[in-house]
Order: structure tokens, then C-alpha cells, then sequence
């Protein structure tokens, strides 16, 4: 988010990217007077319990994804950025393994199967 806010008006395409650290992600437009790209960043995040809420506490965490878009004249020049919600409709996600329905499914499958199981062994061993 800091290489974000450092970014000023008039820098080249090269200097942006390399501000960023990023390669454009996408183009919103192009014409022969403009060219608008996209560049994906992450912002950054405070976790907090909510009874603890101070303005210096909590753990930095990487948030969202966010768009920006940056607006190039002829010369390729940056005339405009912006930052845009809504102007991509991918999604980057991360995979990741949710621990919570792990537990709920081994808690609710494996009762199940094991009074199967026991009903099935009961019945095959009474004469």
C-alpha cells in the first residue's frame, strides 16, 4: 500500500511498474490518445479482537486484493490513478485448507460411520 501512495503523476509505464514491484495485470482501455492498465496490489490489514480496538494494537495482516488503474497519455506518461473496485471481474483467490469444516465433517461423518459399522458387526456376529 505505501509503493501505492509514492506513486506520482507523470511517471512512465517502466517507473510505475517498477514502483509497484508488479507487471500490469490487465488493460481497462486503449485508444490512440490514452491507455488505461490495470495493477493488482494488496493492502494491508489490522487484526484486532474487537474488545482490545486501539489505533496502535493488533497484528498486521495482508489483506485484499485491490485494483488500480493508472491512466497513460500518447507519450506514456501517468495522467490519472485511481483506485477501482469494481473494474475487474476475476478474482484472485488464495487456496487455502479451512480447518473448520474439516473438524465439522470428521465430526459428523465419523459417528456416523462407526455406529454403521458397530450396527453392521452386531448383526453379523449374532447367531
Amino acid at each position: 500500500m505505501e509503493k501505492v501512495l509514492e506513486l506520482k503523476i507523470g511517471m512512465t509505464k517502466e517507473e510505475v511498474s517498477q514502483q509497484l514491484n508488479s507487471k500490469p495485470y490487465n488493460f481497462k482501455l486503449l485508444t490512440d490518445t490514452e491507455t488505461i492498465l490495470l495493477y493488482k496490489y494488496r493492502v494491508v490489514d489490522r487484526a484486532v479482537l474487537p474488545f482490545l480496538l486501539k489505533e496502535n494494537n493488533g497484528k498486521t495482516v495482508r489483506g485484499k486484493y485491490a485494483n488500480l488503474l493508472v491512466a497513460y497519455n500518447k507519450s506514456g506518461k501517468a495522467t490519472k490513478i485511481e483506485s477501482c473496485n469494481d473494474c475487474d471481474e476475476t478474482i484472485i483467490e488464495e487456496k487455502k485448507i479451512n480447518i473448520d469444516k474439516i473438524v465439522t465433517f470428521l465430526t459428523v461423518t465419523l459417528p456416523v460411520v462407526l455406529v454403521f459399522l458397530g450396527i453392521k458387526f452386531a448383526t453379523t456376529t449374532t447367531p
